[in-house]
């Protein structure tokens, strides 16, 4: 199993790929991969560059930084990034670190109804919080998180384990 450290820099990884400004969160989690004592040339520039690195840079600093904490996602493809973000904005919002309306808004607006077919509870989840106007039942949303982040699971384990994600 991998630390919680690498776990938010693959998220950092998803969210890159899904055009969302991933430095900080990408810088974080480097750092917290060092604290962590992992090393690395790539793991160290990445904690310590700005927050406004260019986009491409970032990218391949990523990349490198996996690599060297043994995780490969070259080849993880839009679909795949929307998903692994979306799990882990899910479990920052099980662990209650993030709001599920803000989930949910996220998820409308990166994944959308033509998104990831996994990920549509999410998406359905904000439609059912705008269609809510404080009469009638709120969305059990707490349910909904779950039920996605138990279809989404097998579906991401690739992207969550030393090696390859090819397999």
């Amino acid at each position: 199993m991998l630390g919680s450290a690498t776990l938010a820099l693959i998220a950092a990884r998803a969210s890159w790929l899904i055009g969302q400004n991933a430095a900080a969160a990408a810088i974080s989690a480097a750092t917290d991969a060092l604290v962590d004592g992992h090393d690395g040339r790539a793991l160290r520039e990445l904690a310590g560059v700005s927050a406004h690195i260019n986009v491409f840079q970032l990218g391949v600093l990523i990349d490198d930084a996996l690599k060297e904490l043994g995780v490969a996602t070259g080849d993880m493809t839009k679909d795949d990034a929307q998903l692994v973000a979306a799990y882990y904005y899910a479990s920052q919002a099980i662990e209650g670190t993030m709001p599920v309306r803000e989930l949910a808004s996220w998820a409308h607006r990166l994944v959308g109804h033509e998104g990831h077919p996994i990920a549509q509870e999410l998406v359905e989840l904000d439609d059912a919080y705008d269609a809510y106007d404080g009469w009638g039942g709120e969305p059990d949303a707490r349910q909904v998180v779950m039920s996605f982040m138990d279809a989404a699971g097998p579906e991401i384990q690739k992207w969550m384990r030393p090696g390859a994600a090819s397999q």
